[in-house]
């Protein structure tokens, strides 16, 4: 069966479930079919009810099949939580050829060298990222392809997940009726939709702010070097006011939403907003600041974890790219201010851009990683025409879940 010329993104996370149809042209990616549904069946990123994930997915999917008139068969999914870890490996071979002029062939097996590092029974690699590779001892060689050298060295950036989790989407994924195209890490994805070249080279921080979790990857010289995810995100502030102000979760979310702030310093005393509480008939007055005072304190931890882990990779204050937040819960009004002063560094909000069609749909931080999905399938299919999905460095060799997710179907 011929393979279709849209690519379809699944963005599954902790409090929503998007699904983009696009098709890439030469203006950008045309949005053609956009469903999102609430994601019910998720804690930080990790399946804990598979029913109600399926339903998401269905829901999603089948909003964006009505929207495009196209059946999804096959979708490049996101995925992430606090299974997912990475570490740094090195992979090195000798050159085949006799005329000792590197190939693709000779790539490709010295990024499979450097994939043979020890992993526990209970994980699996999901990305091997090249960050640059050694010719002979020269550093800094970003494309080795046509070079010539006796022996090739590699760097690259190994991301992996707990078995169970990642199987566990997949099989949510299957039974919503499509195949997973790719598995692709959400900060990943993100990175493909609002980063620049410019700040990939000068070395960048992205932070996504989701639901269940925050992710952040650093970039330098236009790999990443460092991944993680972080325990925390929005949903936790959520949790925070429906908690001290004793009222549902939906109004929380409302509260936060309309009337939250990372800094209460902001919030004139005076100024007042209504609730109403669990177990009162009445409608309650609070002072907006206290509504602040409740939140901040969470915003406040998830920039703190996130400076420690700029520092755990290497790059505490010194990312002359500053620090791109995206996700949903950046929205919060006073959060950018809040981070720069913390972090110290340039700070902005990242939002998918070059989209045409209903652009609308995903034209903010919340769809980062839909936007993204749907590039890095687009560069993928496209990889014998030089293009590479972002951070992969100047080859376009990647390691593609898909490959062992087949072993188990």
């Amino acid at each position: 069966m011929p393979r279709s010329k849209y690519v379809t993104a699944l963005d599954i996370g902790t409090t929503k479930i998007c699904c983009v149809v696009g098709e890439p042209t030469e203006r950008g990616l045309n949005i053609v079919g956009f469903g999102e549904a609430s994601s019910e069946g998720l804690r930080r990123g990790v399946v804990v009810n598979m029913e109600k994930t399926v339903r998401g997915i269905s829901h999603a999917v089948d909003a964006a099949q009505r929207m495009c008139g196209h059946k999804i068969e096959s979708a490049f999914v996101g995925m992430a939580g606090t299974h997912v870890l990475s570490q740094n490996s090195r992979g090195m071979i000798a050159v085949a050829r006799s005329d000792r002029e590197i190939g693709h062939e000779d790539v490709s097996r010295v990024i499979d060298a450097a994939r043979a590092v020890s992993v526990p029974n209970d994980r699996e690699i999901i990305h091997v990222v090249p960050r640059g590779f050694i010719v002979d001892g020269q550093e800094g060689v970003r494309d080795a392809v046509g070079m010539s050298g006796a022996r090739l060295e590699v760097e690259t950036h190994i991301i992996t997940g707990s078995l169970t989790a990642v199987q566990n989407v997949v099989k949510c994924v299957h039974q919503a009726g499509m195949n997973v195209e790719d598995l692709v890490v959400q900060v990943l994805a993100s990175a493909e939709a609002v980063l620049n070249d410019n700040e990939l080279d000068l070395g960048v921080a992205l932070v996504d702010v989701g639901g269940g979790t925050t992710d952040v990857a650093l970039f330098t010289d236009g790999s990443v070097v460092h991944t993680a995810v972080l325990p925390v995100g929005a949903t936790h502030g959520t949790d925070d006011i429906a908690i001290g102000l004793r009222t549902t979760l939906t109004e929380a979310e409302m509260l936060k939403v309309n009337y939250g702030h990372a800094i209460p310093a902001c919030i004139p005393k005076e100024e007042m907003v209504e609730l109403h509480q669990i177990g009162q008939d009445r409608v309650q007055v609070v002072p907006r600041r206290h509504l602040a005072e409740i939140i901040a304190p969470r915003a406040r931890e998830i920039l703190d974890m996130v400076r420690l882990e700029m520092r755990r990779g290497g790059h505490d204050g010194f990312l002359p790219g500053g620090i791109v937040f995206t996700g949903g819960g950046c929205r919060l009004l006073g959060f950018t201010e809040a981070a720069q002063s913390l972090l110290d560094l340039p700070v902005r909000i990242g939002a998918p851009a070059q989209t045409i069609g209903m652009s609308d749909q995903v034209s903010g931080p919340a769809y980062a990683t839909a936007v993204g999905l749907l590039r890095w399938g687009a560069k993928l299919r496209h990889q014998g025409n030089g293009h590479a999905p972002v951070g992969a460095g100047a080859s376009a060799v990647y390691t593609r879940t898909v490959r062992w997710i087949k072993d188990f179907f």
